[in-house]
C-alpha cells in the first residue's frame, strides 16, 4: 500500500489554468418590461391589454461559470467565477457609444476572470 501510494504521487501532476471570459452586452429588448418568470418588474398588469405599465425595470445582468447541468439551478455556487453589471438601463436600450457606434460602451462589458487546477498524469 505505500509503494502504491508514493507511485501515484510521483505520476500525478497538477495543471493550473488561469484566463477569463468575457460577455459583450450590445442591446437588450425587454418590451413588456418582464421579468425572466413573467412578472412584471414593478407593480401589476395593465387589466385591458395585461401589458406591465407602472414603471420600467431597472436592468442588470449577471453571468455565473459554473459546471455543466442538464437543469441550472440558481442556488448553487458559481464555482468557476462570477460577474454582474450595474444597473444599465431599462426595459430597451443599446450599448452602442453615441459618438462612434462602432464602439461598445464599457458598462456593459462583464468581464470574469477565472483560476483553478486540474490533475493531470504524467
Amino acid at each position: 500500500p505505500r509503494v502504491m501510494g508514493l507511485f501515484f504521487a510521483c505520476c500525478f501532476q497538477v495543471s493550473r489554468s488561469t484566463g477569463y471570459f468575457e460577455v459583450q452586452l450590445i442591446s437588450v429588448e425587454n418590451v413588456n418590461g418582464e421579468l425572466a418568470d413573467g412578472e412584471c418588474c414593478d407593480g401589476s398588469r395593465d387589466s385591458l391589454d395585461l401589458r406591465c405599465t407602472r414603471d420600467e425595470c431597472d436592468t442588470y445582468f449577471r453571468v455565473c461559470l459554473k459546471e455543466y447541468q442538464a437543469e441550472v439551478l440558481h442556488k448553487r455556487p458559481c464555482i468557476y467565477g462570477s460577474g454582474y453589471t450595474q444597473v444599465l438601463g431599462g426595459n430597451t436600450f443599446s450599448l452602442k457609444s453615441k459618438n462612434n457606434p462602432n464602439k461598445l460602451d464599457e458598462a456593459g462589458r462583464i468581464l470574469v476572470p477565472f483560476q483553478f487546477a486540474w490533475p493531470v498524469s504524467g
